[in-house]
């Protein structure tokens, strides 16, 4: 069986990512690629890579026939998927990969990002996407809220461990590297290859990172 598949987001680093996955998927078929400022261009003059594939041009999103489309990634920056889900059919399956649907409580979604959810009623529905400990969960789930990169590092290599009583609750320190590519695609000068290669840069630093939200949202339902 075939499943028909939609990208939000696809002319950015992690839909270009999710469309080289995807492709080559026997039971997959991506019929619609997205991308507000590149509609009506190509993919493969997008990214140069995938001209290989056999791919739908980019449209926008509200071109987009979601009647028949099974599964929807949304592959888009905080703030902007909320109100597309939202209005999506009710049977449509959709993996969030931005940072949307990734907290469950609105209050703390609009401490953290600065604004209030534009859907907080699917908050509670999206289900967490660290898939090694909600598996289950997430193969009933319509909506699942892809997890920040930092978020996924950390619990994995920690959640184990916290479960086995191995380590100090009080002492841990985690050390983690980003490449640049997780700052997106939009031209920053600080990003340039001439300015961070063989560089390392901190950044958000003082407790102010986003993904410290998903920790203590998840290591607080762990704990109980």
């Amino acid at each position: 069986m075939t499943h028909n598949i939609a990208i939000l987001g696809a002319s950015g680093y992690t839909g270009a990512e999710l469309v080289r996955l995807i492709a080559p998927h026997p039971e997959m078929k991506i019929v619609a690629l997205s991308a507000e400022r590149k509609a009506g261009r190509p993919m493969a003059e997008v990214f140069p890579h995938l001209a290989c594939l056999d791919l739908p041009d980019l449209v926008k999103v509200q071109d987009i026939d979601f009647a028949g489309i099974d599964l929807c990634f949304a592959a888009l920056p905080h703030g902007l998927s909320q109100a597309i889900v939202r209005d999506l059919p009710r049977d449509l399956k959709v993996v969030d990969l931005g940072a949307d649907f990734r907290l469950r409580d609105p209050d703390e979604y609009e401490k953290w990002y600065g604004k209030p959810h534009a859907a907080p009623e699917l908050q509670g529905e999206a289900v967490y996407g660290l898939t090694e400990f909600y598996r289950d969960a997430i193969a009933g789930a319509r909506l699942v809220a892809g997890t920040g990169c930092n978020a996924a590092t950390v619990q994995y290599a920690l959640r184990p461990l916290i479960e086995a009583g191995l380590i100090d609750l009080d002492r841990i320190i985690c050390d983690l590297k980003n490449g640049t590519t997780g700052a997106g695609r939009g031209l920053k000068e600080h990003m340039l290859f001439s300015e961070r290669s063989g560089d390392v840069m901190g950044y958000a630093q003082g407790g102010t990172h986003r993904h410290l939200a998903e920790f203590d949202q998840e290591f607080s339902a762990l704990a109980g």
